[in-house]
């Protein structure tokens, strides 16, 4: 089965109505969304409670990924953990578009905007995670060989674990949420499916 493009999908959810306007034709074209509307809950908590646990979660995260970064320690003069924690950015804007998408979405979101948070925040977790593993596990690796230890590079290997575990916190929290999805009545969300 052939996987459809973004532009096949956006007409499958927009059809085009014609409105009434001042111009030489007397109307113009106007696309109006009819696929379903989708919305998140939480089973233990309020929504709005999950949104600003997701904010703190990545802010606390950027903030340990930087002061991780920036201290000179031997534990970062490695060159192929320094590249797996450069690569382990791409992810991460993957994840923070998924993530600031979903605290700017309203209560209802439509579902191909659902699926493209989605896809952003479980791809985007998933990977970054990884890449930060691999690029400690590498650089603990050249200390132990080189042994250059220091206690400033256990507190940086554990800032850099407590980024991996928020990036999974992410992920599982998001994962936990559950969809509802809507009927579209006259371009809004009616009865649940």
């Amino acid at each position: 089965m052939k996987k459809k493009s973004y532009r096949e999908r956006y007409f499958e959810d927009n059809q085009p109505v014609r409105e009434v306007a001042n111009n030489r034709k007397g109307y113009r074209i106007v696309y109006r969304y009819v696929g379903l509307w989708v919305a998140w809950r939480s089973e233990k908590w309020p929504l709005k409670t999950v949104k600003w646990a997701f904010a703190l979660a990545e802010l606390a995260s950027i903030c340990l990924y930087l002061t991780c970064a920036r201290v000179d320690t031997p534990l970062n003069r490695c060159q192929l953990a320094n590249g797996f924690g450069v690569l382990s950015v791409v992810p991460w804007i993957l994840e923070l578009s998924g993530v600031v998408r979903f605290l700017l979405s309203k209560a209802y979101a439509k579902e191909m905007d659902s699926a493209e948070i989605d896809q952003s925040i479980r791809y985007g977790a998933v990977l970054r995670a990884v890449l930060l593993g691999l690029s400690l596990l590498c650089s603990v690796v050249n200390v132990l060989i080189h042994g250059t230890a220091t206690v400033l590079d256990a507190g940086m290997a554990l800032g850099i674990l407590a980024s991996i575990a928020l990036s999974a916190a992410v992920w599982r929290g998001y994962r936990s949420l559950l969809l509802d999805t809507y009927h579209n009545v006259d371009g809004a969300p009616g009865s649940r499916c």
